[in-house]
């Protein structure tokens, strides 16, 4: 149970003298400070009462309350800051709770306005409540089902007090009803090294150089040099072809892991400083709800905060190159096919910079080089 007590300041001539006389009144108090012509004392409420109905020439301040007596001077003092605290949280919560922008993140009108109507049917609008995780997935679940043949996916984020919406238009493919009368050609330079066909005749061989647009199979069906039929050149021509990847390392390689420790964490920031409830990770990303207006200097954010690891590795001359044969490589396999290959690489040239190190890797490749030229 707590109680009340008072901490008090009694000023005047000879104050010994006058604390005697409260011992002698039977009037107790505790922790005795002289000072000068002043003592201070901590007396309880029935003793300050007795203190207060004394006629006394002394100067008798309180200059510190303890007990709840305390909390209820500070609410008392404060109470326009504490209101204006609690006021103003209220208003956040329910302003972060209100729905202000929708971006639709589409460059076609018609699935643009397609995902609007949709989205305003089931109650997705400006200036309503943001709706749960939840329900936004069963949203999106019903948008799809009843829109199958225009939209292959679909995405609401929830950035504040904003909705971001990503589609996916679902492409329909159709296949050709008749295959044009055509050759097929060398898309680029290459030296021969096979040759799949199932339509067309075969004017090159394997290990002949070939460059870009030189016939490979032709739709022309000829007989002792007479044309005799036309056809769609159907087949594959795989080449050895070359490239030469240029890459840059930095010395200093940094970066940065996600793992999975992930904890939640409430966070109050006063003028820009940030005071957290629960212990940070040293490192950490963090997805946070924010409550916050233009009013107080403070926010309260609610957070989802990420563990990371960060790396600051310096290369030695060996791990730059690998690190360089390792960039070019990924470099490569962006352009090249699925059923590509890289048959060789090689470096054939290092420059030091400042804080890199350019590098050229030479690479030998299979590589599909089939394309298609329609006869006229």
């Amino acid at each position: 149970m707590f109680h009340n007590y008072y901490k008090l300041k009694i000023s005047g001539k000879d104050v010994k003298r006058f604390i005697k006389q409260l011992y002698n009144m039977h009037i107790y108090f505790e922790n005795i400070e002289f000072s000068d012509k002043s003592v201070y004392v901590k007396v309880d409420k029935d003793n300050y009462s007795k203190i207060q109905d004394i006629k006394t020439i002394y100067k008798i301040e309180v200059v510190r309350l303890y007990g709840p007596n305390r909390l209820r001077d500070i609410i008392h003092r404060y109470n326009i800051f504490f209101i204006s605290i609690i006021i103003g949280l209220l208003m956040l919560n329910v302003l972060g709770n209100i729905l202000f922008e929708i971006e639709i993140d589409t460059d076609n009108q018609e699935i643009y306005e397609l995902v609007s109507r949709e989205l305003h049917r089931h109650g997705i609008k400006k200036f309503s409540l943001i709706k749960p995780f939840s329900e936004r997935e069963k949203i999106i679940s019903d948008i799809l089902e009843d829109n199958k043949e225009d939209l292959e996916w679909m995405e609401i984020e929830r950035v504040g007090v904003k909705y971001i919406v990503r589609v996916e238009e679902r492409i329909i493919k159709r296949e050709n009803e008749q295959c044009p009368n055509r050759h097929i050609i060398a898309k680029k330079e290459g030296l021969i090294l096979s040759i799949v066909s199932s339509h067309g005749e075969i004017k090159k061989a394997i290990n002949d150089y070939v460059k870009k647009g030189d016939i490979i199979v032709s739709g022309i069906i000829t007989k002792n040099e007479d044309e005799k039929n036309r056809v769609c050149a159907e087949g594959r021509i795989f080449a050895e072809t070359w490239y030469q990847i240029k890459v840059e390392v930095p010395y200093n390689y940094k970066e940065i892991i996600y793992t999975k420790e992930k904890k939640k964490n409430l966070s109050i920031t006063i003028f820009n400083k940030r005071f957290a409830l629960f212990q940070d990770y040293a490192d950490f990303v963090t997805e946070e709800k924010t409550l916050k207006n233009n009013i107080l200097p403070l926010k309260l954010s609610i957070e989802d905060n990420q563990k990371i690891i960060k790396i600051d590795h310096i290369y030695t001359s060996e791990e730059l190159d690998l690190k360089a044969l390792e960039i070019s490589r990924e470099k490569l396999l962006t352009i090249l096919g699925d059923d590509d290959e890289i048959l060789l690489e090689k470096k054939l040239k290092t420059t030091a910079k400042d804080s890199t190190i350019e590098v050229v890797i030479f690479f030998k490749v299979k590589e599909d080089i089939t394309a298609y030229q329609e006869i006229e």
